[in-house]
């Protein structure tokens, strides 16, 4: 793939959370992440962060026509031990959406592994940001912020923007609501504290977008080198468009079931 320089409208913001061996599907192994790294590298994409998102969406900034956008979700500490060296060989950033109070602890929350992965403390927070890389809130205690009070629903998006900036020195201008469930609500709540926040609604990111709800690829559906790499040359569109229909009869079948939209949207292989 060609590295071309223009602005195809368009950005792949890519969705990631444990880079391990750990099992479920939130967790990608080391090499399948270095495999995937290395064919951004190899396919003359561009990795831009996050954060320029909201200016792109304005026409303030233009971006590369093979932009990739890195966000990791939870702040597990294989982030620091395992992702980061491997996207600091390859000169990439990334931003990382942190469930501020929780920092230092293990998961705990619903849909958590059987064996409660570890999260980063705020010194390695601290001193990845020092080293390029973009932190955004995802909640204080990873809650789901639709079934919150307006008070709670403001604590938990205000106040893990508030201990970003308070321990980094600047206010995050990225989000993430976990599960990435969002309502009218939400949106709006998150609207006042970022200026962009990622969502998990499956597909490519454009000028139409949300910036309160933007699509991501999620990675767990390209484990498999070769069709990643098929992706990345645009031969590919037809599985996104396979797994996006399998997403969306999904979650409308588990909606009957039970009436209400399933709690924790994870894809399934």
């Amino acid at each position: 793939m060609s590295s071309r320089t223009e602005d195809t409208g368009y950005v792949d913001v890519l969705m990631y959370h444990s880079i391990s061996s750990e099992p479920g599907p939130t967790s990608i192994p080391v090499s399948t992440f270095r495999e995937q790294m290395q064919s951004l590298s190899d396919c003359g994409c561009t990795v831009v962060p996050f954060s320029r998102f909201a200016a792109w969406q304005r026409r303030e900034v233009s971006l590369p026509a093979r932009a990739v956008m890195l966000t990791f979700d939870d702040g597990f500490a294989d982030f620091a031990d395992a992702a980061f060296p491997i996207l600091d060989a390859h000169g990439y950033t990334a931003t990382v959406f942190l469930p501020t109070g929780r920092l230092g602890g293990r998961e705990d929350w619903y849909g958590a592994n059987a064996q409660p992965r570890p999260l980063m403390s705020w010194p390695t927070v601290k001193d990845l940001a020092a080293r390029g890389i973009d932190f955004g809130g995802h909640s204080v205690t990873h809650a789901d912020l639709t079934r919150l009070s307006a008070a709670d629903l403001n604590r938990e998006v205000a106040l893990s923007q508030a201990h970003i900036a308070e321990q980094l020195g600047k206010a995050p201008t990225t989000f993430a609501p976990p599960y990435g469930h969002v309502n009218p609500s939400v949106l709006r709540e998150v609207a006042l504290h970022a200026e962009v926040s990622a969502g998990t609604e499956l597909g490519r990111a454009d000028r139409g977008s949300s910036p309160t709800d933007t699509p991501r690829i999620e990675m767990h559906y390209f484990r498999q080198g070769r069709l990643w790499r098929a992706y990345l040359n645009n031969r590919a569109g037809w599985y996104l468009r396979s797994r996006q229909l399998a997403r969306a009869l999904r979650t409308k079948i588990l909606a009957r079931v039970s009436g209400a939209a399933p709690l924790t949207p994870l894809p399934k292989a």
